[in-house]
């Protein structure tokens, strides 16, 4: 039964490619950021597991459904910030040295740590 809810998963568009943005990063700019402590003020940010992980923010990534035409998958995310929960969709693209971030209008660049 497990193999078989795999195989299906991995038929799935976009199943598997959060995969592909998997990292931690900090945001394009940011001077002093440490890339250690994920999601913390002046930390990193991080795509992993199925989560993405902001700044005093964490959500959790649904099944990703690719962009056509693009290299870019968006996904219904469901997260938790400042003891509030609530629904969003965001589109990751990856980029020549990270990831963007793009929601509700605001694209954000992270850059992958080393």
């Amino acid at each position: 039964m497990f193999a078989r809810a795999l195989l299906i998963a991995a038929t799935l568009p976009g199943a598997l490619t959060a995969q592909a943005y998997d990292g931690i990063f900090y945001p394009e700019g940011a001077v002093g950021w440490d890339c250690i402590a994920i999601g913390m003020d002046g930390g990193a940010v991080a795509i992993g597991g199925g989560e993405l992980m902001g700044v005093e923010n964490a959500c959790s990534l649904g099944v990703g459904q690719d962009v056509r035409g693009m290299s870019a998958t968006r996904y219904d995310m469901t997260c938790f910030s400042e003891g509030e929960l609530y629904d969003e969709p965001v589109v990751l693209m990856e980029s020549d040295r990270g990831v963007y971030v793009i929601r509700d209008g605001f694209v954000a660049h992270w850059i992958r740590c080393d």
